[in-house]
């Protein structure tokens, strides 16, 4: 079963989705939030206008209630919550890698290509002992959807989480 966003999306508990949309709404630029706003007053039936007025509580709950959104959407959802929610699993990942990286976020030098497969999922199975079950299996799916050098990641993801 490959891994997609909207996949991801759908098995996750409300309560992460409802966290991740309410981040979402308060951190992300006017420009991120454009493609929602019309996304939500069409499924909602109601001016965009109106929506835009709408608390950050509510349009949190509307977008987590959304179980279909556009994969550039949940992508960015994901990766807000993993940043603010689960920062410690990303730097373990990396530091087990030994990929520099600023509080989590890959130094842009860095060549991603130099990681071998083996290497990768080495590093994956070690941070599936965590202790942050949860955050680990989310990131190391949302890696996945990154492709490239984290495609390997998929072939041992535990099956049913």
């Amino acid at each position: 079963m490959s891994v997609s966003a909207n996949r991801i999306w759908r098995q996750l508990p409300e309560e992460i989705r409802v966290a991740a949309c309410k981040l979402f709404w308060a951190e992300s630029k006017g420009v991120e939030k454009q493609f929602l706003f019309a996304s939500l007053a069409r499924a909602k039936n109601m001016r965009e206008i109106t929506v835009r007025k709408t608390p950050i509580e509510r349009l949190a709950n509307w977008t987590a209630a959304s179980l279909s959104l556009p994969d550039q959407v949940v992508d960015d959802l994901l990766k807000k919550y993993l940043l603010h929610e689960h920062r410690a699993v990303i730097i373990r990942f990396l530091e087990l890698l030994d990929i520099p990286h600023v509080d989590g976020m890959i130094e842009e030098s860095f060549d991603l290509a130099t990681l071998t497969k083996e290497q990768v999922q080495g590093a994956a199975q070690s941070l599936l002992g965590s202790a942050d079950r949860t955050g680990t299996i989310l990131y190391l799916k949302y890696l996945v959807l990154q492709g490239g050098s984290w495609a390997g990641i998929e072939e041992i993801l535990p099956v049913g989480e």
